[in-house]
């Protein structure tokens, strides 16, 4: 069969090439990892969003020293965003015990809980955790927060806080949640932390409908019969030695996919999935990259395009 029907333009194809080579590239057109025009897009792109990137960094440090100077000099932004209070410190501590289970070295809980000199055991820690949260914190009609907290308690969840004791109280006691969701189970599971014994950890899959109203921030929003799904959280209480929480962390999500709040825990699920999340991108979803990061994602597919693995800088 001639050349020219095995190849419709093969004249063309054979130029191309050659001017491949002339140029030392004809491995593009070789190597099936190549991909000449992505990577040019994705370089181009990067370039732009580094651009971007620049500018606003350059215009974000500026204002962001003016704002530290109007700090020094009026005492404003204590706790706020960059000026966070510092959070305690890991108070009691346990010697890991492991043991060999199938070959992998686990954490032998049991045993190492059994080195605690913490005075609680466990099963009464999570007893007076779940006391804690049936009394809503201590802003539950009836309840004394101060019963259940402690004079130094901090509230710290993955934007919010630290929160004092009094500062908690008074935003948590406002949400009403459950006036807002009548419904609401948490769905928790309990464990103590095997090397932080006066921790409890808390699990939870939250699920709620919206009937009632919902208060937040000055605001109230109306009942609009929407489902919450959270996804699952990590949640911990921790107590002193006379049993009253020092810290309580909520609101950390352990997987992002599962719910309808887009990786949001705490208060910002619930406002998000009835549709009134914050208008901060940290109200938003759980993670939004920055437009560096991007940058830096397309100039790894830039590589890829070239037929490199940007991890190993080797060819694919």
């Amino acid at each position: 069969t001639p050349a020219s029907i095995q190849r419709p333009a093969s004249w063309l194809y054979h130029l191309l090439l050659r001017l491949c080579s002339l140029l030392a590239l004809d491995r593009i057109v070789h190597n099936t990892h190549m991909q000449p025009l992505a990577a040019l897009g994705n370089l181009c792109t990067a370039s732009l969003l580094l651009t971007i990137d620049l500018i606003h960094s350059a215009i974000r440090g500026a204002l962001l020293f003016a704002v530290d100077l109007i700090d020094v000099a009026t005492g404003s932004g204590k706790n706020t965003g960059r000026k966070k209070l510092g959070w305690h410190e890991q108070r009691y501590a346990t010697s890991p015990v492991f043991s060999d289970e199938g070959g992998y070295e686990a954490l032998d809980s049991a045993a190492t809980l059994a080195t605690s000199t913490f005075p609680i055991g466990p099963e009464e820690l999570i007893a007076k955790a779940k006391r804690v949260l049936a009394a809503e914190f201590g802003t539950k009609a009836g309840a004394d927060p101060a019963a259940l907290l402690s004079d130094d308690f901090q509230f710290v969840a993955p934007i919010v806080g630290p929160l004092s004791r009094a500062e908690f109280v008074r935003a948590f006691g406002s949400f009403k949640l459950k006036e807002a969701f009548p419904d609401l189970r948490d769905k928790s599971w309990f464990a103590v932390d095997p090397l932080e014994p006066n921790r409890v950890w808390f699990f939870s899959r939250a699920e709620a409908t919206h009937t009632g109203t919902l208060h937040f921030g000055g605001r109230a929003i109306a009942a609009t019969h929407k489902v919450v799904r959270s996804p699952p959280q990590a949640q911990s209480l921790l107590f002193d030695r006379e049993g009253k929480v020092y810290t309580l962390t909520v609101g950390y999500c352990m997987d992002k996919r599962i719910g309808n709040t887009e990786g949001l825990g705490g208060v910002f699920a619930y406002l998000k999935a009835v549709g009134q999340p914050l208008p901060v991108k940290e109200g938003q979803r759980l993670y939004t990259p920055s437009v560096r990061f991007e940058a830096l994602e397309r100039l790894g597919k830039c590589a890829e395009a070239l037929g490199y693995d940007p991890a190993t800088r080797k060819r694919l």
